[in-house]
């Protein structure tokens, strides 16, 4: 049910996608955490975690696909209503906590070397920033070097540029790639969505074709 082309497709960007993730903490605005996903697919990002704490939870698979330019229907995405929870889990599967945040304890993004293990990156809510449980759980605090008056960017911004350093970090290194197993899991995956967008088209239900 998948063509040649398509299929090549997928491996090609499956095969360029990293174990690391992006962690959003409680983003008001669910257009802004589309422009994230969207960073994520466009540098090799497989995984957003949704922290929601204080803001109100939404869905960002249902989502419109406008902001995100239908990235989020192939990012996965992972929710929790609490920080510290979400930091246990990834220190539990051997990430790197990496927080975004104006503070004199923080490197500048130069200065964090994303080639020693696989990261996770915090970035905070687009009014108050990160939290300071998020703070606490970090092994690195990192902040963007900025030349004007204002001393902070949009959040989709900010991922998008600590996102292509960790890519352009990882020219050439392997080591951070997904497995075997997760990149034959996420082509099953993406291929079940390829079938229901077609079905879908073409009015059919996946009932009427198992029939």
């Amino acid at each position: 049910m998948i063509t040649e082309e398509r299929k090549n497709r997928f491996q090609n960007v499956i095969s360029r996608r990293f174990q690391d993730v992006i962690v959003l903490e409680n983003i008001h605005d669910p257009h802004n955490a589309l422009a994230a996903l969207r960073n994520c697919d466009a540098f090799g990002i497989q995984t957003a975690h949704f922290i929601f704490e204080t803001e109100k939870i939404f869905n960002p698979t249902e989502l419109g696909k406008l902001t995100s330019a239908s990235a989020n229907k192939w990012i996965d995405t992972v929710t929790w209503n609490s920080m510290f929870q979400c930091s246990v889990s990834l220190k539990q599967k051997g990430f790197k906590i990496v927080a975004t945040v104006i503070d004199p304890k923080a490197k500048p993004l130069q200065g964090i070397d994303f080639n020693k293990q696989k990261t996770a990156i915090i970035f905070g809510n687009e009014g108050f920033g990160i939290s300071e449980t998020a703070k606490k759980v970090a092994d690195e605090l990192v902040y963007i070097p900025m030349n004007g008056f204002v001393d902070s960017i949009n959040l989709s911004v900010s991922v998008g540029i600590l996102l292509y350093e960790l890519s352009r970090q990882r020219q050439g290194n392997n080591k951070f790639q997904l497995t075997q197993e997760e990149q034959e899991n996420l082509f099953m995956k993406w291929s079940r969505i390829d079938l229901n967008k077609k079905l879908r088209v073409h009015g059919v239900s996946r009932k009427d074709v198992s029939d």
